[in-house]
């Protein structure tokens, strides 16, 4: 077996003081790259030597893949029940797929223990008719973001939670990437409907797929992370299609996958990826999960989200730390990390639903995105990444004796407008937008932000912003 690194063996030993205090299903919440694989396999190898039978369940392809190579790694026997595999009945560990075991339920031996991989996918039909199944059965879920991508939590399920280290610690202690973040522009998602708690599909394809947006990731790519291996994140495969049409354009070679496509073509696809034959790698979909490839030196967010869970999925694709490799490139063409903020921040998790913000309430997020070079960071009086200096807007009100003369509407336009443009985040167009009594500040502040970068990119075409 694999030496667990400290915190894997603490978090495994709470786990155990849950089912010792009564609870039958426990969830276990580590972030990209801890090792969740690695720890659920520990637990499996352990309880089936005792002569328990265990199940690890996945609902990807790529993800059965991954824990088989990694079951037979450390010495563990196993069967797969998966479309395409044979199974072998008599091993005591089976890693299945939710789909193909929720439709032989009554043909397989009942299980002492589950593993529920990516389990934020519990509520679904099939996993929960898995669930329900076996009441004797001891059950383990292992995610990174412990709510559903509609915010709801998992208590219903889960009677304990047992956490990880955070992402911050895993960076400091070289278990993940630096990054460097940039959010170059943020689209106007004002009329984009919600649906099931994150952005209507094909609202959403309309605004992310114009020329313009997927230009400037192009664009930017070039400028921030050229020759670097990238994954993008497209709303739908025709969009997909387009971000590859557009890179290829400009004689940067790129692929499309998506999980209509046959077996042999998609790992293909993610082979010549890995070799750095393919140096962008554009899906929809498809690798938010179960995409473990360290070689992925920066990605590409074109879609956005309301869902935490899905952003951090997302970026965590980049994290993984690789021989070469300094720091991950974030590029932000959805904008957001101005939503859900940086990768590292510290978050509380739990087990109850996510609290739902009003209609254009922002948050607690607290960061600066940099009107120079489009670096994303915490607040701080200069930009770490170029060192632009920011000038705080005074708000002090001098008041003087005087009588109201008429104002001449010129001067006021003037005045408006040198107040536009001191603004230095979207935060501050915002509160300009509240103060001067818009019915839409937060959407008057994305529209006003995006025009002034657009500008900018116009009339300085050779500013360096790396």
């Amino acid at each position: 077996m694999m030496e667990l690194r400290p915190y894997q063996q603490t978090l495994l030993d709470d786990a155990r003081q849950a089912f010792r205090q009564g609870h039958r299903a426990v969830l276990l919440q580590m972030p990209t790259g801890a090792g969740k694989t690695v720890s659920g396999s520990h637990m499996i190898g352990g309880s089936s030597r005792r002569g328990n039978v265990c199940w690890w369940l996945s609902h990807r392809r790529e993800l059965i893949a991954q824990t088989s190579k990694t079951f037979a790694a450390v010495g563990i026997p196993h069967g797969i029940i998966a479309g395409g595999h044979s199974t072998d009945p008599h091993k005591l560990v089976q890693i299945g797929s939710v789909q193909t075991v929720a439709r032989r339920l009554d043909k397989l031996t009942p299980p002492d223990l589950i593993i529920f991989d990516e389990v934020h996918h519990l509520g679904a039909t099939q996993w929960g008719k898995i669930y329900e199944a076996f009441p004797a059965a001891k059950i383990v879920g292992l995610t990174a973001t412990p709510w559903r991508l509609d915010g709801k939590g998992l208590g219903r399920w889960f009677g304990a939670m047992v956490n990880g280290p955070c992402v911050a610690d895993l960076i400091e202690a070289g278990a993940l990437s630096p990054y460097r973040l940039f959010a170059p522009s943020a689209p106007d998602l004002s009329a984009v409907a919600t649906q099931a708690g994150d952005f209507k599909k094909d609202q959403l394809a309309s605004v992310m797929d114009r020329p313009s947006i997927v230009g400037d990731a192009v664009g930017h790519y070039r400028r921030l992370c050229s020759g670097k291996r990238a994954v993008a994140f497209a709303v739908n495969i025709e969009h997909s299609r387009h971000i590859v049409d557009q890179f290829r354009s400009a004689g940067i070679p790129a692929e499309h996958v998506d999980g209509t496509m046959d077996t042999a073509s998609r790992d293909g696809a993610i082979q010549r990826f890995t070799a750095g034959e393919t140096l962008i790698l554009s899906n929809c979909e498809l690798f938010g999960e179960g995409f473990d490839v360290p070689a992925i030196e920066a990605a590409i967010l074109l879609r956005p989200t309301k869902s935490l869970s899905l952003h951090l999925q997302q970026v965590g694709r980049a994290l993984r730390p690789a021989p070469g490799k300094d720091a991950a490139i974030i590029l932000d063409h959805a904008g957001n990390s101005l939503i859900h903020g940086l990768p590292d921040d510290e978050r509380e998790w739990s087990l109850d639903d996510r609290e739902k913000r009003k209609a254009g309430e922002r948050g607690e997020v607290t960061i600066k995105s940099c009107p120079e070079c489009f670096a994303v960071h915490r607040p701080s009086p200069s930009c770490p990444h170029c060192g632009y200096v920011y000038v705080a807007a005074s708000r002090e009100v001098e008041v003087v004796d005087g009588t109201l003369e008429e104002v001449d509407p010129a001067v006021l336009r003037a005045a408006r407008k040198q107040e536009e443009r001191a603004a230095q985040t979207i935060d501050d167009l915002i509160r300009i937008g509240q103060e001067r009594g818009y019915k839409n500040p937060a959407g008057w502040a994305r529209n006003y932000f995006a025009a002034r970068q657009g500008a900018r990119q116009r009339y300085q075409p050779d500013r360096r912003w790396a």
